[in-house]
């Protein structure tokens, strides 16, 4: 037993404080997808192929070498982010990716994502307690890290479905994602702020019942066009058998090319002022 404890110990003694220095940061915001809904068993077994080079700031408010899932629940600190049921996402596969692109480059990710969240969740509100919000604890962590560790990349933003399931909210999503966007430039002080928008894949039939506005949603989100903001097609990759999240093998696909669409490191935030139309293939 006292070789046990022993060991836990040494083990946090020796956990990092931060990801390096001025690591490439990027946030992640959204619901279940962003979060993940990935099988761990299918996950190929030299996955990541960069972990020395990938950390995570948790749910607990410290660094770590990131590994799935990402926005794991463990320590949670801020409970209006908590989600028990967090697998295999994107955004570890974009960051590693992303540093397979640029070898020279450590990514630090930063999760606050929670499944079933509407976009109506993630806006800004006059709460004291800004971190019982999910954009304010989002925010927070952001300030936390940034600018100690560097300055926050970009944002990935994967949500849509919970709006579908009424059709006045459905109607709104663009407008309510258009302030959540000025928001987070205003909050982080930087009107550049680049932000991946994923995108509502087709509608899989199945699913049409709890979710009757997809398309809908899907047509605000196509509508958007906002400098800076990055709109990725989720169409054509492999979703489980519910029709909405995508499995092990669709994740590990989207992130590889979110990778592509983010800001090079050394890119200036100024330059990023077009809106490609979709992801690549």
């Amino acid at each position: 037993m006292r070789v046990a404890i022993f060991a836990i110990l040494l083990a946090l003694i020796s956990q990092p404080s931060s990801a390096g220095t001025n690591p490439y940061l990027v946030a992640l915001m959204g619901q279940s997808n962003m979060v993940g809904r990935g099988e761990f068993p299918d996950l190929p077994p030299d996955f990541p192929v960069n972990p020395k080079k990938v950390w995570n700031f948790t749910n607990a408010y410290t660094w770590g070498p990131a590994r799935e899932p990402i926005d794991s629940p463990f320590g949670q600190l801020d409970a209006v982010s908590l989600d028990e049921n967090a697998a295999v996402g994107p955004s570890l596969a974009m960051a590693d990716s992303f540093v397979s692109l640029h070898p020279n480059t450590t990514v630090g990710l930063i999760p606050c994502a929670k499944g079933s969240s509407s976009i109506t969740e993630w806006q800004k509100t006059g709460r004291a307690d800004q971190r019982s919000t999910l954009y304010g604890s989002c925010v927070n962590r952001m300030k936390i890290v940034s600018p100690a560790q560097g300055i926050i990349r970009a944002v990935v933003f994967w949500q849509g479905g919970e709006d579908a399931q009424i059709e006045k909210d459905a109607l709104k999503w663009a407008k309510r994602f258009a302030t959540l966007v000025a928001d987070l430039r205003q909050d982080l002080a930087n009107p550049n702020l680049p932000i991946i928008m994923i995108t509502l894949a087709l509608h899989d039939k199945k699913a049409v019942k709890d979710h009757p506005y997809w398309e809908i949603v899907r047509e605000q989100q196509r509508s958007v066009n906002i400098p800076g903001v990055i709109k990725f097609e989720s169409d054509g990759y492999e979703r489980k058998l519910d029709g909405v999240h995508f499995t092990t093998r669709g994740q590990l696909a989207i992130g590889a090319a979110l990778a592509h669409l983010l800001p090079g490191p050394d890119l200036s935030f100024s330059s990023l002022t077009t809106t490609p139309a979709s992801s690549p293939r």
